[in-house]
């Protein structure tokens, strides 16, 4: 943003603001004058105005000397008493444009510092006018620096930073010099932040006659220039803005709402000044953000704001605890009916990240441990978010699950979810449509949540959980919605017999069609060829360990039903065993190699299994690794590294079963050779234990 020069005079149209506390509910909004007199800047250094007094024909001298001075350099501009604020951005802009006549000379202005103090000192008539001369003066960007280096816009600070007896015609033309001086010249906004003098300036916010100049100044101060930031944002600018338009103080001037919510949107950047707001603050920053007149630039303005704000656990607890999280909601319901040009890209994309700034505030205020106790499963809230689950709106349907799932903290909550509010049906629905991957991710995480409580996953499987995954196992350009597809499969058939029968379920129930010789089973092996992510192999490598260990125990105990998956499983799939061999040779989770080792060991216990884990021997890196893992010596010593070494003999364990499982149950599987380097690692290891056994 380019800072605003050419300040001159303007007129209120406002009167004095209401100074009595206003609440809402349990929301205390102090007023601006309290909350500017708690804050402490720069005394002014200016010394008391002394009994001495000049002639008038000296004063007039003094008065000219100064004009002079000026205007050998540059004409004054006639036109400053009828400057009208919505030229200011203009004006700067036409003034840097213009040929610069070289900087002016500091040493030269002494003089200037000189006459002005006596007219101050005398309370000559004639100050302001001298003032006046040099504000017009400082709208040339050549004059800028030389009045900070001369001390110039030292002594108008110090003057705006009495708080009693200066006349307001004083205090304006004064302004205009630090605001004009400070445009685009960081030399001069460092002398105003090191005294801290913007909260002198931010003073006259509350004077009615002051006002439409004192904001200008703070923002040709603060654009561009990070220190500035911080220091507005530590004298809670963003509370004091807000509360200025709430009251409706500013509200007739479109440029001054233009640079006050930027101001509020610069000084919500800075975290030590968020945390020294007001807990009314975000209560304003929603109620204005909710106004059906406001300008989408004001909304954006408000909304990067409140997300700012909530992002500290302060303010979403103090959110929670007033029951503002409706509120919220509103803002987000608000950025689907706000004007927003179209036919401008910047814009379409700038709702866009509004609104997942929002979702992103309400996640984190949703995950707060306050959140559950003030909006349990029956408020308005999350009857609210239940519906939107199903919404048209891709960011409303994911505000619902994330934030309904934030609620899914307990076994209880999930399954009253499931089993009294069936909001697993409207998630599965919104898996079968054609939603969005967003929109799809957030609801495959929402039914994660939900799987793991108590009979959830029978009922999920009931409802057709399988099937409506299934068809998520080939949307390739989101591979996080792959992989959590396969991760609730996996996620529902554990210890249940009941949903594996559905993941083996014919695709086709028409005894002549080729899809009834393959299984949902099938569909997500084929994912796993298809596949280059570990995470996604390892899941679906997982979901078949987990087949195994649920119904090989089953099928030993004569279970007929066992026994009939166990068949379907090894006859209908081929390469079954290879996402196990992924899960032994995958590096980054030990504990997911050594399942892979034993589900493995479990399948060889059958001969229709021997076959699928010679496959997986042959395809893959696997018989070297039963190599090394069966050639090493087994460790019987503690050591640093005790998790480890345990592991290692677990594995060794499993892949030692896994032989003599194979070596007994293969049935001339086994080509010519392998059945000897089998043979010889069962005689090494046994070796190894023996020798352990006797030491």
């Amino acid at each position: 943003m380019s800072s605003q020069g050419g300040i001159s005079t303007v007129q209120s149209s406002h009167g004095a603001g209401n100074q009595s506390v206003s609440k809402q509910g349990d929301w205390d909004l102090p007023p601006i004058k309290d909350i500017v007199s708690d804050l402490s800047g720069s005394s002014s250094l200016l010394p008391a105005q002394s009994s001495e007094s000049f002639e008038l024909e000296e004063q007039q001298a003094m008065f000219h000397a100064l004009r002079d001075i000026i205007e050998k350099a540059q004409e004054v501009d006639e036109g400053g008493n009828n400057f009208d604020l919505k030229e200011l951005h203009a004006s700067l802009e036409e003034a840097d444009a213009t040929t610069k006549r070289g900087r002016r000379d500091a040493d030269s202005l002494q003089s200037v510092v000189g006459t002005l103090n006596k007219l101050w000192n005398s309370k000559s008539e004639y100050l302001v006018q001298a003032t006046e001369i040099i504000a017009n003066g400082s709208r040339d960007p050549s004059w800028r620096v030389p009045f900070g280096q001369s001390g110039i816009l030292k002594f108008f600070l110090d003057v705006i930073s009495l708080k009693d007896g200066v006349d307001t015609s004083l205090l304006l033309q004064s302004l205009r010099v630090i605001g004009n001086s400070c445009a685009d010249t960081d030399e001069n906004r460092d002398i105003v932040v090191k005294g801290n003098y913007t909260l002198a300036i931010i003073r006259y916010f509350l004077d009615p006659e002051l006002v439409f100049i004192a904001i200008p100044v703070i923002y040709n101060i603060c654009m561009d220039y990070e220190p500035a930031h911080a220091q507005i944002a530590t004298n809670r600018t963003a509370y004091i803005l807000l509360k200025l338009i709430k009251d409706g103080e500013i509200e007739d001037n479109e440029a001054l709402l233009n640079f006050s919510y930027d101001l509020i949107e610069l000084a919500s950047e800075q975290a030590e000044g968020i945390e020294k707001s007001p807990d009314g603050t975000i209560l304003l920053l929603m109620e204005l953000a909710l106004d059906e007149t406001l300008q989408f630039s004001h909304f954006s303005s408000l909304v990067t704001s409140l997300a700012a704000y909530l992002e500290k656990e302060r303010f979403q607890a103090v959110c929670v605890s007033n029951d503002m999280v409706e509120g919220v909601l509103d803002v987000l319901r608000r950025s689907f009916s706000i004007e927003v040009d179209q036919s401008s890209a910047e814009d379409v994309k700038a709702i866009a990240q509004l609104r997942l700034k929002i979702n992103q505030a309400l996640s984190e205020v949703s995950a707060s441990p306050l959140f559950s106790q003030h909006y349990p499963l029956d408020s308005s809230l999350s009857q609210t978010l239940k519906s939107w689950v199903v919404a048209d709106e891709d960011q409303l349907q994911i505000c619902a699950c994330v934030m309904l799932g934030n609620l899914a903290r307990s076994d209880e909550v999930c399954q009253v979810m499931v089993r009294d509010l069936k909001i697993h049906e409207e998630l599965i629905f919104v898996l079968n449509g054609e939603s969005r991957g967003a929109v799809l991710h957030s609801s495959l995480g929402f039914l994660k949540n939900l799987a793991i409580a108590g009979d959830n996953r029978i009922i999920l499987g009931e409802a057709g959980i399988i099937p409506a995954v299934s068809r998520l196992w080939a949307y390739e350009s989101v591979p996080q919605v792959q992989f959590s597809a396969a991760s609730i499969a996996r996620q529902v058939i554990i210890s249940s017999i009941d949903n594996i029968s559905h993941l083996l379920a014919p695709l086709s129930i028409d005894p002549d069609s080729p899809a009834n010789q393959r299984t949902y089973l099938s569909l997500l092996l084929s994912l796993f060829e298809k596949s280059d992510s570990t995470p996604i192999k390892t899941e679906i490598g997982r979901t078949v360990a987990s087949i195994c260990r649920t119904v090989s125990p089953k099928a030993r105990d004569e279970d007929e039903q066992a026994n009939a998956l166990l068949g379907k499983l090894f006859t209908l799939h081929e390469g079954l065993a290879l996402p196990l061999g992924a899960m032994i040779t995958q590096t980054q989770w030990p504990v997911v190699r050594s399942e892979g080792w034993f589900a493995l060991a479990l399948m060889a216990t059958h001969k229709l299994g021997c076959a699928a884990v010679v496959d997986c021997l042959h395809k893959t890196e696997v018989t070297e690794l039963l190599k090394t893992t069966l050639g090493a010596e087994p460790s019987s010593q503690e050591t640093t590294e005790e998790t480890d070494k345990s592991q290692e003999n677990k594995d060794r364990d499993n892949a030692f079963i896994l032989v003599k499982e194979l070596l007994k149950n293969e049935a001339g599987t086994l080509p010519l050779g392998y059945r000897d380097m089998l043979e010889d690692l069962v005689k090494v290891h046994t070796a190894q234990l023996r020798a352990i056994a006797g030491a």
